[in-house]
């Protein structure tokens, strides 16, 4: 995706953010996005490849999005995880949220992480972005039970 593209596709989504929508009522209800979910989108601390990753996977959802995650394990606690996507600004989020919850747990805790601890994490995604939280959640076990199938884990 195009950078210029990228930057003014984020100020939208914090401009959209900053507004507050009138319900039928006639009241007005918060922002749509939470800060949590705004800061994932726009300064994702996971974002990139790792070199000899203890696990890594690669999937592909149905809506076309492909999910990334290396992990580096040492004594069965994951030390340093970074993800890749093809997807939109809620997959980043999702996939970047993961990895937040993820670092530093141990193997066994961060497979408990599951598409509804992403979305109150995250304080929610659009109703058609919900499965982006579990793609990336499905993505980061596929990595994780990699890094136990080759002999190394648990």
């Amino acid at each position: 995706m195009d950078r210029l593209f990228q930057m003014k596709e984020i100020r939208v989504i914090q401009d959209m953010s900053d507004e507050k929508t009138e319900n039928q009522r006639g009241g007005t209800e918060e922002k749509p996005f939470s800060e949590k979910l705004l800061q994932h989108i726009t300064k994702p601390t996971h974002m990139g490849e790792m070199d000899k990753p203890s696990g890594h996977a690669v999937i592909t959802g149905p809506c076309g999005d492909t999910d990334e995650f290396f992990v580096k394990i040492f004594s069965s606690r994951i030390r340093e995880i970074r993800f890749r996507t093809t997807g939109c600004f809620f997959t980043i989020a999702a996939c970047d949220a993961v990895a937040t919850l993820a670092e530093g747990r141990m193997v066994r805790e961060a497979m408990r992480i599951n598409q509804e601890a992403v979305l109150e994490y995250l304080g929610g995604l659009p109703e058609d972005h919900k499965h982006c939280a579990l793609l990336a959640a499905n993505t980061l076990h596929r990595a994780l039970r990699a890094y136990v199938i080759r002999g190394t884990g648990l």
